[in-house]
């Protein structure tokens, strides 16, 4: 009897999803499919995606196939982290002598050795998988077979922070589950309701834009884009307030800003980051540090910036909403030097606030002192 058995956090599922389970479907022709989505994958953290909703996309998402198609619950009884070999024991208690083909993605076949009892996995299940162009194949991973032709580079991370972005559903989700991730709110989409409830329409489609070319520059500098994408679409999520709004509001929370009372007498309008970064933490449940200190520091900068806040204050001064003559090629700088392009864009922040005959806050000039060192 053949069994193939799609195991996954299908958080959300996408076409490729479907794509490889309909080239699986043909290929293997089993008796019985099951689709299994992961309670909490030994591999990440637990999605905050209750399990009901990921089942229920799933279910809308191969609601057309025919054949028999198990959608399994098994690792939510099992409820807790759950492990591939356990999931091929589970299907050999259930049917007698299953000839067991376990469906993966391209990215799942160089780490297949690492996975936990992977011997067992291998003598009692055949592990077949789609194929990307370009896939660089790992002669340490365990054997298995590629499904005929090839594979979108789809993934679900992918599908999220397009979502977390933009503020809507993007085409690479089945159509038929668009409305079941509106209607529920998913993957950032209550962070747009606020977003457009506190803020102007032009600082929010900036939002949009910054986490737009977050996104393209945490690719070239191998930064997660979903925090990437966090950092950018929250990072004026306090823009909303008035300086003496601003005041109250740290003054409130205790948030610790340096110089401030110099801020506060001088430039309030500085606070808002600050204010941005404990809404992020509070409200929208970040609790990445590297995502915070980026929020943070993306007006002033620091003397110990990581990627990820390069990122951001590049991405805030040159992202296409700006119209002035030097965003253009600070954009373009980015993709090819990122630290060349942190500089050049400090130069314009500073030349700016003098222009504007506004105060300079020490935080700003000690990054400019320190990038200069740097260089030299």
């Amino acid at each position: 009897m053949k069994v193939l058995v799609f195991g996954g956090s299908f958080d959300p599922v996408h076409k490729g999803h479907v794509s490889l389970f309909r080239r699986a479907m043909k290929t293997i022709a089993p008796d019985v499919a099951h689709i299994v989505p992961a309670y909490h994958s030994p591999f990440k953290a637990k999605s905050p995606t209750p399990f009901r909703l990921r089942m229920k996309m799933l279910k809308q998402a191969f609601a057309g196939f025919s054949g028999n198609i198990v959608f399994d619950d098994y690792e939510l009884k099992q409820g807790g982290k759950t492990y591939t070999y356990q999931l091929v024991q589970y299907l050999k208690k259930r049917y007698k002598n299953p000839e067991i083909y376990l469906l993966v993605g391209t990215d799942c076949l160089n780490d297949l050795h690492n996975w936990k009892n992977p011997r067992y996995i291998f003598e009692n299940a055949t592990v077949v998988a789609g194929k990307r162009r370009g896939y660089d194949e790992n002669p340490a991973a365990f054997k298995h077979i590629f499904l005929p032709g090839f594979f979108p580079k789809l993934s679900s991370s992918r599908v999220r922070a397009h979502i977390l972005a933009c503020g809507d559903v993007p085409d690479t989700i089945p159509p038929q589950i668009a409305p079941t991730i509106r209607e529920n709110k998913l993957y950032g989409l209550t962070v747009h309701d606020w977003l457009r409830a506190h803020l102007k329409t032009n600082r929010y489609l900036h939002s949009k834009n910054v986490a737009e070319m977050a996104a393209a520059l945490s690719d070239i500098y191998d930064v997660n884009v979903e925090s990437a994408v966090k950092a950018g679409i929250m990072h004026d999520a306090g823009k909303g307030f008035s300086g003496p709004e601003l005041i109250r509001f740290c003054k409130e929370h205790k948030i610790k800003v340096p110089f401030f009372e110099d801020i506060c007498r001088l430039e309030p309008s500085l606070l808002h980051s600050y204010a941005s970064a404990w809404i992020a933490k509070h409200l929208f449940g970040v609790h990445d540090k590297d995502i915070l200190n980026a929020i943070t520091e993306h007006t002033l900068g620091s003397l110990h910036m990581s990627t990820l806040s390069k990122i951001l204050f590049v991405a805030d001064i040159s992202s296409k909403d700006r119209k002035y003559k030097d965003a253009f090629l600070i954009r373009n700088l980015a993709l090819q030097d990122l630290d060349a392009a942190l500089l050049y864009a400090a130069n314009r922040k500073l030349l700016f606030t003098i222009d504007s005959q506004k105060w300079l806050c020490p935080v700003g000039i000690d990054l400019w002192n320190h990038l200069i060192k740097q260089e030299k």
